[in-house]
């Protein structure tokens, strides 16, 4: 196959392969290889003529930047998780086999068809791959991204320890939003400490908060944390800092058209945010519209499963 790479080589942590390694492993697997960084000024040019495969090479950050490039295009996308969370690898089921034999089993992987979402507001449109939420998470972000702790971890497991200590720390400060919605004009308003609308089971540090939600099913998993709720999302944080990664016990709805409004609240897009500002209108209230864009994009996942 023609195999167009896409490499973050500044995710994960040391431990991951180099350009070098990842060129030569592809290239052993009978592929012909074409490179380009992330940190190439120009590197979404090497998707106008992808060949066969693209292949992420990175975090979530790079895999959803990819997928938006290639939304309702034939080729297909493979990923090497070598980011911190690989929430987008964890789905796909292929976190449990190593480098080497996802690169050989590319030629025989079952291609796997997955729902993207389409989120438009006073901003503009954006694709989501991951999720979209309001709340706890997505105040946390950016505090997790300027925490010099999280700078020094020295390994991804580190790293998502630390950013669920910020999240547990955040709950008796993060203010419950009241949100009006409507799902399918099923009206599911509430005050809302957390609001995540899920393309895929995890988000953030390996929250497994929709553990139901299948990659082709042409639904949107909205999960929602409820203001008098705040002691058993401390509590779900405790077990996922202790190691037991649970499926979320929070409630969750399925509907392919979202609708939110509310006043001054800002969300997350994947791994962007965006802060008030950018979601106001003329009168301050905030309404972003979400829908779902069903089996827009192709992964290949695991050949060993």
């Amino acid at each position: 196959m023609r195999v167009t790479l896409i490499h973050n080589s500044k995710a994960g942590d040391d431990d991951q392969p180099s350009k070098e390694g990842l060129l030569s492993s592809i290239e052993r697997a009978g592929h012909e290889v074409s490179y380009r960084s992330t940190g190439d000024d120009n590197w979404a040019a090497a998707l106008e003529e992808p060949g066969d495969l693209v292949v992420a090479a990175g975090g979530d950050g790079t895999v959803g930047k990819v997928a938006k490039r290639l939304v309702e295009q034939p080729v297909p996308i493979a990923v090497l998780p070598l980011g911190t969370a690989n929430n987008i690898a964890k789905t796909l089921g292929l976190m449990n086999t190593p480098l080497e034999e996802l690169i050989a089993g590319w030629a025989t992987a079952p291609r796997v068809k997955v729902d993207t979402a389409i989120a438009s507001g006073a901003w503009g449109k954006t694709h989501l791959i991951e999720s979209l939420g309001v709340g706890l998470f997505a105040q946390t972000m950016s505090r997790a991204d300027n925490s010099h702790y999280v700078e020094q971890s020295a390994t991804a497991d580190e790293e998502l320890k630390t950013v669920l200590g910020l999240l547990k720390e955040e709950i008796s400060r993060c203010p419950a939003r009241t949100i009006t919605l409507s799902l399918d004009g099923q009206d599911i308003s509430g005050q809302y400490l957390l609001l995540e609308v899920m393309n895929i089971q995890y988000v953030g540090p390996n929250l497994h908060l929709a553990p139901h939600k299948a990659l082709s099913d042409g639904q949107l998993t909205v999960v929602v944390v409820h203001e008098h709720e705040r002691e058993p999302l401390s509590e779900y944080l405790t077990a996922c800092l202790t190691g037991h990664n649970s499926p979320a016990p929070f409630k969750q709805y399925q509907g392919r058209h979202l609708q939110l409004q509310g006043q001054e609240f800002g969300i997350h897009l994947d791994d962007q945010q965006l802060p008030y500002h950018c979601l106001a209108e003329a009168d301050n209230s905030c309404t972003v519209t979400v829908n779902v864009n069903p089996q827009a994009l192709e992964f290949l996942g695991s050949a060993a499963g």
